[in-house]
């Protein structure tokens, strides 16, 4: 691989690490079409989980005492079953048609949210609910931020519990991921030296995001992450158009 490939990968992690810090999602939203530019989009994918389940598993631990483990808990037994249903969905449908709903389902929480909706009284169906539909869209389109970040945001959480519950919730999916991707052998030597290089970007862009994290107070934590999410929605979309 040519140096500025390289370069533009150390590039990619460390701008999604930054803002994985900040926001405590995002990674895989930028990270992954970044790479993808320079790399097979496959291969950005299965980097991007490992990559991802080092900065998940590294906020998970140093704000273990800001999550809402109850949360956390719940919406990784959903995510354990939705799995294998996003498998059996993406043998029965196309990733377009995948991306156009998740599109959808993003915009609608945007004018819900606009429009004043809150789940302060939550019950375990809402967790439940969305770490299953997280599980569904990790297997059939490694994507599973979205409903995680909906639940966490409609219920108003301070910037810490929301980063740290997330974080939690973000490193058992990770690992799931992880396992399937080595078990399918999806991980050969030249993207386990890529993932080496790049790593020194990845702690960089962790450090620089965790001296922002504490500029935001919750107001503009929250505008940040819909606007996060806005963008993720857009992203989708044109994913979507474009495929």
């Amino acid at each position: 691989m040519e140096p500025a490939q390289v370069a533009l990968v150390a590039v990619a992690v460390f701008t999604s690490a930054a803002i994985q810090s900040t926001t405590g999602f995002g990674f895989a939203l930028l990270a992954v079409p970044l790479m993808a530019v320079v790399i097979p989009a496959e291969e950005a994918v299965v980097l991007s989980g490992l990559f991802s389940l080092l900065t998940a598993s590294t906020q998970a631990l140093t704000q273990r005492a800001h999550a809402v483990r109850p949360v956390a808990a719940r919406m990784l037994v959903g995510a354990l079953v939705g799995a294998p249903v996003g498998l059996a969905i993406l043998s029965v449908t196309t990733g377009r048609q995948l991306r156009f709903f998740l599109a959808a389902v993003i915009f609608a929480f945007l004018v819900l949210t606009v429009r004043g909706f809150t789940l302060h009284r939550a019950g375990r169906a809402v967790d439940l609910g969305a770490g299953a539909v997280a599980g569904v869209l990790n297997t059939s389109l490694s994507t599973n931020g979205p409903p995680i970040v909906m639940a966490l945001h409609a219920r108003e959480l301070p910037p810490d519990p929301f980063r740290a519950t997330i974080a939690a919730v973000f490193t058992g999916s990770n690992v799931i991921a992880v396992v399937l991707f080595t078990a399918t052998g999806r991980y050969d030597a030249d993207s386990l030296t890529l993932f080496a290089v790049a790593l020194p970007a990845l702690g960089l862009g962790y450090l620089v995001g965790s001296r922002f994290r504490r500029r935001f107070d919750a107001a503009a934590f929250r505008r940040l992450t819909l606007w996060l999410l806005g963008l993720t929605g857009v992203v989708t979309l044109v994913g979507a158009v474009l495929a």
